[in-house]
């Protein structure tokens, strides 16, 4: 037993030693295989303690086009205070984080993962911002200067921060002797100073304040403000001096001061045209002003008056003109439109309405209605402040049967005016039209489950073309349209009405000119006697049948059977057609026979076809069929010509010559054939081409010499047959 054992540790040792060799080789015939979606951290390094905290860049690598979040961690409190997206565009990835994301002397713990899950993430890293750094000031202007403009100053100054943080800056600026004041906080480097003294000695210093707190040794300087100068020029920027075609609505005036001071100016401004002095502004800073309306084609004269804060002060004069007015543009007429009638019987009232005017020049608009007689004699109404004017009372106003014309005239301020296009419109006095008669009759029961027309009577003693509408349903309040706009007093249907249930209906009948005259609601009951015709049962082509002749499709069905009618009062509606377009093709009557066959020609080759018969009993009673389909066989292409005359290869002498051959149609369909002859065996050129419905033709070869034809034989359905070419010699 001992050997035993140490056979089988043995043989044990060489199975797996063999194991060994064959994963080797496997291996070594295989491409490594790599874990493309690592992700590996660069910067800032594990442990890294001198991390700038503004504009940090965090670089990792990993796969293209995947999308990572930078997740960075305050390392005491374990909150995320960074949660960056981005999509790598190459292997190597650098996020920038914008300033005040991380702050000074911080230990962070930094990550990548993949956007949204922490199932695949990077190694965690340590690293710590620097310690912070205060700001510096330098460079104070102006600084122990004199000479200063006092109305604005810029006082400027440099700063440096080597932590790149975004600073703020505490300025203060005193007159020499006084107590110091509160700063102005700027967030630049530069502050204007305003409002200062003439001739005056002032201290100003600035400190520099990071957002952690850390704050710049305050910086002082001195200057000096020079007297006070009169302002120097006003210019006039619209309408620029001396201009004409100036508006002269709405007018916004604009100037500007100079002032060597920078001071804000006082401006008093007045307008005088004439006579006319008329006070604009008066000791305001405003550098603008709106006329709202002034004179057409008028030149005004306007004084600007600056004065400085010492009263010092400077006056100018310009002139304009205004330009001519320009009228409104002409009303368009909206309603009632041109031609048509106003019913006195319908109305009592009419409101003539137009598109509002606008005025180029940007004028109030008011309006004149003129109203023309059948006479041709205008009368005005306004002025009109709407876009609309009505008459109340028509018959009091106007005469009935007339034709009256209407027109608008705009006007603006200024005396322009514009005119519309005439309208015009014929009064009536027209009566509604009336219905009765219906059919069925009001109440009517009974009735055949189909009513092919409805019909009414209509009357209209004013000969107006009439419309109507019918509404049919199961009660009077649930009326639902069946048709519109009929011309005609009937409505032909081929609905199936229910048994022994009923209906109700009603017509509305427009004239055109009065409102929609509705019927009285009718009703009428269906017969209870529910025996319609047994349903037609098709027999062949049975359904689905292919390869049908389309020469002539023989329909087969059995007869119908009727318990109030015999089979010969019955009517049978053969349809046929394709799958959306079926039609009547033929109606039988009087058949006794079980079984009833239709013949139908002129089918396509490899169509289907559906076809369905409609029975219907001398009650009015309709039974139907199921709708069956077949398909016609494809069509055969005739057979190849042969048996030639002149035979193949003979010789004839110079005459007349009767061509014949022979093919047949396995369709049976009746042939077309186009002859071709030649004296060149490529027929290039073609020196006779016949069509013919014939099997012969006569010609007479013009010359002596070798002849070759062939014939296409044709069928109407494109099917056709080429034959072989044939010879023959002329002699003389």
């Amino acid at each position: 037993m001992g050997n035993t054992f140490r056979r089988v540790g043995k043989d044990t040792k060489i199975f797996l030693f063999s194991l060994l060799v064959v994963v080797f080789f496997l291996t070594s015939c295989t491409e490594p295989i790599l874990n493309n979606d690592t992700i590996t951290l660069i910067k800032p390094t594990n442990g890294l303690s001198t991390v700038p905290f503004n504009n940090t860049e965090f670089v990792f690598e990993g796969k293209v086009n995947t999308q990572y979040e930078v997740i960075v961690k305050e390392e005491s409190t374990g909150n995320i205070v960074v949660q960056k997206a981005v999509t790598a565009q190459s292997k190597t990835v650098t996020v920038t984080l914008e300033k005040g994301m991380l702050k000074p002397s911080t230990a962070y713990i930094w990550y990548v993962r993949t956007k949204g899950s922490d199932a695949k993430t990077s190694e965690l890293w340590k690293f710590s911002t620097k310690g912070n750094s205060a700001p510096t000031i330098s460079n104070l202007k102006p600084n122990g200067t004199t000479g200063h403009p006092f109305g604005a100053l810029p006082l400027t100054w440099d700063a440096q921060d080597s932590d790149g943080d975004d600073l703020k800056f505490y300025v203060k600026i005193k007159r020499e002797g006084d107590v110091s004041p509160s700063p102005t906080v700027v967030a630049t480097n530069t502050y204007v100073a305003k409002n200062l003294s003439q001739l005056t000695s002032y201290n100003w210093s600035v400190v520099a304040e990071d957002p952690w707190g850390a704050k710049s040794t305050e910086k002082f300087a001195t200057f000096s403000t020079k007297a006070n100068e009169a302002p120097q020029r006003i210019e006039l920027l619209f309408p620029e001096d001396g201009a004409t075609d100036v508006k002269f609505n709405n007018l916004a005036i604009k100037w500007e001061g100079f002032d060597a001071d920078y001071e804000d100016l006082k401006y008093s401004v007045t307008l005088i045209s004439g006579s006319n002095t008329n006070s604009l502004l008066s000791g305001s800073t405003n550098t603008t002003y709106t006329v709202a309306s002034l004179k057409v084609k008028t030149t005004y004269t306007l004084k600007i008056k600056a004065v400085d804060t010492y009263g010092e002060s400077l006056e100018k004069s310009f002139t304009f003109t205004t330009k001519d007015n320009t009228p409104p543009l002409a009303p368009s007429l909206t309603e009632p439109a041109s031609g048509v009638n106003i019913n006195f019987a319908k109305q009592n009232s009419c409101t003539f309405r137009w598109e509002p005017s606008t005025d180029p020049d940007g004028d109030s608009v008011y309006y004149t209605f003129v109203l023309i007689d059948p006479y041709g004699n205008p009368k005005s109404r306004g002025p009109i402040y709407e876009n609309y004017y009505t008459i109340d009372d028509l018959k009091g106003e106007l005469t009935v049967g007339k034709r009256y014309g209407w027109k608008v005239i705009a006007n603006d301020s200024h005396g322009g005016t514009s005119t519309s296009e005439t309208s015009y419109f014929t009064t009536k006095s027209n009566t509604a039209p009336t219905i009765s008669n219906p059919y069925p009759a009001n109440g009517a029961s009974g009735l055949a489950n189909r009513i092919s027309k409805f019909s009414w009577t209509a009357t209209d003693p004013d000969g107006d073309s009439l419309t109507f509408d019918i509404y049919i349903g199961d009660s009077p309040d649930r009326l639902t349209l069946a048709a519109s706009d009929l011309t005609t007093p009937e409505y032909v249907t081929d609905r199936l009405f229910d048994f022994s249930k009923t209906y109700y209906w009603k017509v509305v009948v427009s004239d055109g000119f009065n409102d929609p005259v509705e019927s009285d609601i009718w009703s009428f009951k269906i017969s209870d006697q529910n025996y319609a015709p047994t349903i037609p049962e098709l027999l062949s082509p049975f359904n689905g049948q292919m390869d049908v002749s389309f020469k002539g499709a023989t329909l087969t069905w059995k007869a119908s059977t009727d318990r109030e009618s015999s089979q010969g009062e019955l009517t049978y509606y053969l349809y046929v057609g394709k799958a959306d377009d079926m039609n009547l093709v033929a109606t039988i009557t009087g058949e006794g026979n079980p079984q009833i066959s239709r013949t139908v020609t002129n089918l396509e080759p490899l169509t289907t076809y559906y076809w369905r018969i409609e029975v219907k009993d001398g009650f009015g009673n309709y039974a139907y069929s199921t709708t069956w389909s077949f398909t016609t066989k494809k069509n055969l292409a005739p057979s190849t010509p042969k048996n030639p005359n002149p035979a193949d290869g003979s010789s004839l002498p110079l005459g007349k010559i009767t061509f014949a051959w022979q093919a047949t149609d396995p369709d049976a369909d009746q042939l077309s054939y186009e002859l071709y002859i030649s004296i060149a065996s490529n027929f290039n050129p073609v020196l006779k081409q016949v069509t013919t419905t014939q099997s012969n033709y006569e010609w007479t070869p013009p010359s002596t010499g070798t002849y070759y034809w062939y014939v296409v034989a044709k069928d109407p359905y494109g099917g056709k047959a080429v034959g072989p070419t044939w010879s023959f010699e002329v002699t003389k």
